[in-house]
């Protein structure tokens, strides 16, 4: 198996070309599967939204969108992410779920969503509100390994 994380930046996936980068990530464990049958897949165990501008170490509430001035310190409902850091969610799950290898084996064979709250320069990533029940992050990444299984049963 392959292993990595992957995190976008400052809740604008589009702009900074996040969800491209994972696009490219995925191709080349692709490539690598295809050029060694014996890797299985990729295990993808930290995905996220970091809260500084493009780059993998910041300074975090340094972007356009800081942590500390959003409600919930999450990103907000902007046109690229009409419902928040759910949309981010559900569309990088989508890559996921497309991403395949020529021969049409899937890529990905784990995919784990960083459940934390402001760690490590994130945003509020989790998926639970303080009194335990899911909020609108979780559903969606219930909604979206959902689908994935229903995808993976077929």
């Amino acid at each position: 198996y392959i292993g990595f994380h992957f995190y976008g930046n400052d809740c604008q996936p589009e702009t900074l070309g996040t969800y491209d980068g994972f696009r490219q990530r995925l191709r080349a464990a692709a490539g690598i599967m295809e050029d060694y049958p014996f890797v299985k897949g990729a295990i993808i165990n930290e995905v996220g939204m970091l809260n500084f501008a493009f780059s993998a170490i910041g300074e975090p509430d340094t972007g356009k969108y800081p942590a500390e001035k959003q409600p919930g310190h999450t990103c907000p409902r902007t046109e690229e992410l009409p419902n928040g850091m759910a949309t981010f969610l559900e569309k990088m799950m989508d890559l996921v779920i497309e991403a395949k290898t020529r021969d049409g084996r899937e890529v990905v064979k784990g995919f784990s969503w960083f459940n934390q709250d402001s760690v490590g320069g994130t945003y509020d990533l989790r998926l639970q509100r303080d009194d335990g029940t899911i909020n609108e992050l979780g559903e969606a990444y219930i909604a979206g390994c959902t689908k994935w299984a229903q995808r993976r049963q077929r």
